[in-house]
């Protein structure tokens, strides 16, 4: 498909306002917030040691890196978007694709080059979220599951390198990184799902593509079961107890039922949307029984 190139908008404000949409700055603000999340559960002198330089420097590293992943992916699915999203501002012409490319990897350079004053640790974190970021977006999200496992990794070594910035990683945080990991394949899975009549019209070979609606369903109810087994082994192993296991069941197994009841056969497009609101509702209010790990 060709796509006519047209003049972005010239007003400077217009134009921030175009690329903060495109980068879709809250995603980048939540990735942050994940890195405070890490350095929450492994900071030995709590205040002192979450607002410290380092902390903060590390969630704009994350943010910068999170929005470079995002840009580039819509780099990439450019002629999806155009039949799915048409209104996002690549497919609708408001930002030339050339003008996106280079907004996106100006982003992964400010990254590393925080990351640089940051250490040895702090580059090869952002090194590697650069490289998977650009895997994905280029190779990794035509594939059966390695793309959302991807997307699902880079999320759990946000809270890992929060930690590591904090002092070091330590077994809550190590716990919160294994729930977000099984979480995230799940929601990702799930947007496959919500995205597969596109995805399939534009060619791309997603884990909904090749499965099926129901066959995707079935790993998807599969993969939110998983979560709730890991998010409950906490308590198991004695890492948290009543207030933990009370936040857990109010504010993240409640909604992941209720999106396994709305994922039940026969599945239609408006229960995917419903399911996928929910997964978004759930992973927020999540926030709260992962930093009661501490």
């Amino acid at each position: 498909m060709t796509h006519t190139a047209v003049t972005p908008a010239r007003h400077p404000l217009a134009t921030v306002r175009l690329l903060l949409q495109l980068m879709r700055i809250d995603r980048p603000l939540c990735a942050a917030a994940l890195t405070l999340l890490g350095a929450w559960l492994a900071a030995p002198a709590l205040v002192r040691t979450l607002w410290s330089g380092p902390v903060l420097m590390a969630a704009c590293v994350v943010g910068l890196i999170t929005a470079f992943g995002f840009v580039i992916n819509d780099c990439c699915d450019l002629t999806v978007d155009t039949l799915g999203k048409p209104g996002r501002p690549l497919p609708s012409g408001r930002i030339s694709r050339a003008m996106a490319t280079r907004f996106a990897w100006g982003l992964a350079g400010a990254g590393l080059l925080l990351a640089l004053l940051l250490g040895r640790s702090a580059t090869l974190f952002a090194l590697g979220a650069v490289v998977l970021s650009a895997a994905y977006s280029y190779r990794l999200k035509s594939t059966l599951l390695i793309g959302n496992a991807t997307v699902a990794l880079l999320v759990g070594m946000v809270i890992l390198f929060g930690a590591v910035m904090a002092g070091g990683a330590t077994p809550a945080a190590w716990g919160a990184a294994a729930m977000a990991v099984c979480y995230f394949t799940a929601q990702e899975v799930l947007f496959n799902l919500e995205d597969e009549a596109q995805d399939r019209a534009a060619g791309l070979r997603t884990t909904a593509t090749r499965l099926g609606v129901r066959g995707t369903a079935r790993l998807l109810r599969g993969l939110l079961l998983l979560f709730m087994a890991v998010a409950l082994l906490p308590v198991a192993s004695g890492m948290a107890h009543g207030a933990y296991l009370a936040a857990l069941a109010a504010l993240t197994l409640a909604p992941v039922l209720a999106m396994l009841i709305v994922l039940r056969e026969p599945l239609g497009a408006a229960a995917v949307a419903r399911a996928a609101r929910l997964s978004r509702v759930a992973w927020l209010t999540s926030f709260v029984p992962l930093a009661l790990l501490r």
